[in-house]
């Protein structure tokens, strides 16, 4: 067949078939579509970094001795695997985008890969620094489900009285070291602190209101000593959900706790300040 035979052939294939050339806007579509995403993707990854920061942060490093648990079994234990596994999941994203640009194919994997998770790790510490990883963890605190076994496992790793840890939020006035805690499963508990002396104060974040991480053991049913306590800093929106927020009066053999009043400092609604106190566990 000589050429000119070819092309009448090609030219009557491409009129029976009704092929027509895309016009130019269609391939720039395309390509904005694939940048957004790409874009979207690495955004959604640096938050992810910026939770993983905030919760590794204020993960209770300087409790692990306490806790008789050696720094491999503490890490693994309250190891952000959920934040681990979403970034992974859009730095893929933005791999599969990237590649699908004009001169994305020109990039192996690993580059890819490796400048995708950099990018993440260094957006992520500048929104962390902005406070953005305290407020995803509060908003998803305050209404995801399976938060505290999925997206902050530290949650799960400090609720085990029968190991000597308690978390909670104080639901009474702190007397002498002693006040009463509900815990994240809604449960009441009466905890007694160290007598410090009528002459010492409390700490700022041991009051009424405050999530708190115990060290201690169980005296008794529902009632706990505590060694150690220290303010509760991830995880602290999860403790304004309708079963722990204290719309009830909690009584203790005789004794009847009034509702726990607002308070002005609080964000409005909930039973926590919108910023966590600084403070130093309580021996």
């Amino acid at each position: 067949m000589n050429p000119e035979e070819f092309d009448q052939k090609l030219t009557e294939k491409i009129k029976e078939a009704k092929i027509a050339p895309k016009p130019r806007w269609h391939f720039l579509l395309k390509d904005y579509v694939v940048w957004v995403a790409g874009a979207l993707a690495l955004l959604i990854g640096a938050a992810a970094v910026s939770v993983m920061i905030y919760l590794l942060k204020n993960n209770g490093w300087e409790l692990r001795e306490e806790t008789h648990k050696s720094v491999i079994e503490f890490f693994l234990l309250t190891l952000p695997y959920f934040w681990i596994i979403f970034l992974g999941i859009f730095v893929f994203i933005l791999y599969y985008n990237l590649k699908h640009t004009k001169k994305g194919y020109r990039y192996p994997v690993w580059l890819i890969a490796l400048a995708g998770v950099l990018s993440s790790i260094i957006l992520g510490s500048i929104f962390f620094l902005f406070g953005l990883g305290q407020r995803i963890d509060n908003v998803l605190g305050q209404s995801a489900p399976l938060y505290e076994i999925v997206m902050n496992r530290q949650l799960s790793f400090w609720f085990n009285p029968e190991e000597g840890r308690l978390a909670g939020i104080i639901i009474s006035e702190v007397d002498d070291g002693n006040f009463y805690l509900v815990d994240s499963a809604g449960d009441d508990w009466q905890v007694l602190g160290r007598n410090s002396g009528s002459d010492s104060r409390s700490p700022d974040f041991l009051k009424a209101g405050e999530p708190i991480n115990l060290i201690g053991q169980i005296l008794e049913d529902k009632k706990f000593r505590a060694d150690i306590i220290r303010p509760l800093v991830p995880g602290r929106g999860f403790f304004t959900r309708p079963k722990i927020r204290q719309n009830r009066a909690h009584c203790f053999d005789d004794i009847c706790l009034p509702p726990l009043p607002p308070s002005a400092n609080m964000i409005p609604g909930n039973l926590i300040p919108e910023n966590p106190p600084p403070g130093n566990p309580v021996r």
